[in-house]
């Protein structure tokens, strides 16, 4: 009997080979199972940290438009605080212009009007200081956005790219496996796991992401409302001092305009008084002239009797008469003329008491003419206190 060669049953072969490719393909197709789950799972978390990421997106952009319009609104109040600074340096200007006569209420104008510069002037700086720290918050806002709009760019990506290997997996069966190179299929590794972050580091990355933006949607809204507050505060102020400054203002009008109706009485009264004086010097003139008759009739008298000749010229009674005639009217016409100067110079006096009450009601006139006209005009244009906050009149409504 022929001696059989040994080698393997071809037909057990092909048995074993069909057994180990059958289990192959369902360990695969497990495999591949359970990866799509993994893929399916990791769609979701990717699809719950976007709409997380999308939400803080959202919030931060609410609160960052908000400390947006309260920067504008700053800004604004800062403008309208300009427009008041002009007004107090008008007034001061003006107030320059006045003519001192001692009178404190102006005094006190003067220096509640310095006391509002020095306040205007704080609370520029006050706004400044604020503005510049919304500028650095916005800064802040805008980096959470952008870190917070990168992440979802990517998760968004990582959605679709994970979806198409979802797809993969589920229409496996229908998909032709080629290569570049025809049918001929090498293993390929893909991405180096080296380059790849772990897990954690992605977990906490997206953490520190809406970590870092919430913390900046806080720390903004508490600025919005500590510079809404701090403004309605700093105009209340101002507005305080503005109506201080318009009190003593009105103060200053009435003490002005009652020292100048003293003035009118009392040039009025010196009016009366150098009519009276004229009046006495007309009359005392009057009688000087009746009285100059008589004197010039005793003297001729007198000149003619002392041509009487020889033992005639005596001192006779009719002599003594002219003499004592003459002495009288003499002395009538001295003190006639003594009263006359008198008048004279009392109406002289009246006339320097005038022109100095005259000069004192002029300076008065101009003073009152620049509190009362010029600088209430100028008040007048102050603005309110809803703009100072950084509200316009038109748009009070919006805000409310």
């Amino acid at each position: 009997m022929a001696r059989r060669t040994e080698y393997d049953d071809p037909i057990e072969i092909v048995r074993m080979a069909r057994l180990a490719v059958k289990e192959a393909n369902m360990r695969a197709t497990r495999m591949q199972g359970q990866t799509t789950q993994q893929l399916m799972q990791r769609v979701k978390d990717l699809k719950y940290w976007s709409g997380e990421i999308d939400r803080e997106l959202a919030d931060v952009k609410e609160e960052h438009d908000d400390l947006l319009r309260c920067y504008r609104r700053l800004q604004l109040c800062l403008d309208i605080t300009g427009r008041a600074t002009r007004c107090n340096e008008s007034c001061l200007a003006v107030r320059r212009k006045k003519v001192q006569v001692g009178d404190h209420t102006s005094d006190r104008v003067d220096m509640e009007l310095h006391k509002e510069k020095e306040l205007m002037s704080e609370t520029v700086k006050q706004m400044k200081e604020v503005g510049e720290r919304v500028e650095r918050q916005l800064e802040v806002n805008q980096a959470a956005r952008k870190n917070l709009l990168r992440d979802l760019t990517l998760k968004q990506e990582a959605i679709s790219l994970d979806h198409k290997s979802v797809a993969i997996g589920a229409d496996g069966t229908k998909t032709v496996v080629r290569t570049p190179d025809g049918d001929r299929l090498d293993f390929r590794e893909g991405a180096p796991l080296q380059r790849m972050s772990e897990y954690s580091e992605w977990i906490e990355n997206t953490g520190n992401n809406l970590n870092y933006a919430a913390r900046a949607r806080v720390h903004s809204r508490k600025i919005g409302q500590k510079l809404c507050q701090s403004l309605r505060e700093l105009a209340s102020q101002l507005r305080t001092e503005a109506i201080a400054v318009e009190a003593l203002l009105k103060d200053s009008v009435r003490n002005w305009q009652e020292w100048k109706d003293n003035l009118h009485s009392q040039v009025n009264g010196k009016d009366k008084e150098i009519k009276n004086a004229d009046g006495a010097i007309e009359e005392i003139s009057f009688s000087l002239k009746q009285k100059s008759g008589p004197l010039q009739v005793a003297l001729s008298r007198q000149n003619q009797r002392g041509l009487r000749p020889g033992i005639e010229l005596c001192n006779d009674k009719a002599q003594h008469a002219l003499h004592q005639e003459l002495m009288m009217l003499k002395g009538t016409f001295l003190s006639l003329e003594n009263q006359l100067d008198k008048a004279k110079e009392s109406r002289k006096k009246l006339e320097n008491d005038r022109d100095k009450l005259q000069r004192k009601l002029d300076i008065c006139d101009h003073n009152l003419t620049i509190d009362n006209e010029i600088l209430r005009q100028i008040r007048s244009s102050y603005p309110h206190e809803i703009q100072l906050s950084g509200f316009l009149l038109s748009e009070t409504k919006e805000h409310r």
